[in-house]
């Protein structure tokens, strides 16, 4: 006598995911894959063999791993409804206690089947994100690092600083010498050559003018200047700026690949236990009287043959 149990899971993320997790998961359940796994945690060969079951479907004491292939997938159906994203698994054996077992364990089993589906996805998904971002923070230090050995080097912070306080004596030098070249002509408008003022105001005129273009010079002039500096500064802070925003990118874009994934997670929803119908599906009670019947009318008409040719020999 073999008991049948029925149940049922839903399997699935979405409309598209749940038919190819759907079909997945049927196929798995089928597979000699999942017999392997089911061998590891019960005693299949064990339930199928039964000393006191029926011999013409128990399995052979010394049966291979085919023959138990084949005892397997004979009790164990899996098919999947398409419209309503159910996988329906029916298993029977000579026990109820040992469909059930079966039945729960398989359950388990494609509950896994689909977290390792989720990590594989998770995964794949994940990696060419992990991937960009590992190569943006290495950048990213890389100008961190550009930036700090040419701070070490110059000893200078922020050169535009710099260039800010030249700006400002250069403007305030060239404001004093607008001054004195004023006052000076001034002086050299009434012809007195020999005001007191006249000699200071022409060596502040020459100071100041000489001043102002050293300033000028180190503030733009070649190599080592200022502007120099400021080119190469501007040249690092605007590879750290971009580097620095690729990261932030970078990081988003993670962040957003694991909210999908997680949007993507496949599940397994158990909608009925298994539970043994009560009901053996072997013997059929009317298959089996038919053909009791059958062998019974079979017998009859041999034994009447029988009988007929023993009596006609007799009777000659």
């Amino acid at each position: 006598m073999t008991t049948p149990v029925n149940t049922l899971f839903s399997s699935g993320s979405g409309p598209m995911e749940g038919y190819v997790d759907g079909y997945a998961a049927r196929d798995f359940l089928v597979s000699r894959e999942a017999l392997a796994r089911l061998q590891q945690r019960v005693d299949v060969r064990k339930l199928f063999i039964r000393p006191n079951s029926d011999p013409l479907v128990r399995l052979p004491q010394n049966a291979n791993d085919d023959q138990l292939f084949d005892a397997y997938s004979a009790r164990v159906a899996a098919r999947f409804n398409i419209l309503e994203q159910i996988v329906v698994l029916n298993v029977s054996s000579f026990k109820p206690e040992d469909s059930v077992l079966l039945a729960s364990t398989l359950v388990r089993m494609t509950e896994e089947f689909a977290d390792q589906m989720n990590q594989r996805a998770r995964a794949d998904a994940l990696r060419f994100s992990e991937q960009e971002l590992a190569g943006a923070e290495k950048r990213a230090t890389e100008a961190r690092q550009e930036m700090a050995k040419w701070r070490s080097d110059t000893g200078i912070v922020d050169p535009t600083a710099d260039v800010t306080m030249l700006d400002g004596l250069i403007g305030q030098m060239e404001s004093q010498l607008t001054a004195a070249e004023n006052e000076l002509a001034n002086i050299d408008a009434t012809g007195a050559s020999d005001h007191p003022r006249r000699r200071p105001l022409l060596t502040e005129i020459k100071t100041l003018t000489e001043r102002i273009a050293d300033m000028r010079k180190r503030r733009g002039g070649p190599s080592g200047s200022t502007a120099d500096l400021i080119s190469r500064y501007e040249g690092l802070n605007a590879a750290l700026g971009y580097s620095e925003s690729n990261l932030t990118s970078a990081r988003q874009a993670l962040d957003y690949a694991r909210q999908a994934a997680l949007r993507q997670q496949k599940y397994v929803i158990v909608i009925a236990d298994p539970r043994a119908d009560g009901r053996p599906t072997y013997p059929n009670p009317f298959t089996s009287l038919l053909a009791a019947s059958i062998i019974g009318v079979g017998l009859a008409f041999f034994g009447s043959l029988i009988v007929s040719m023993v009596r006609s020999r007799f009777a000659a």
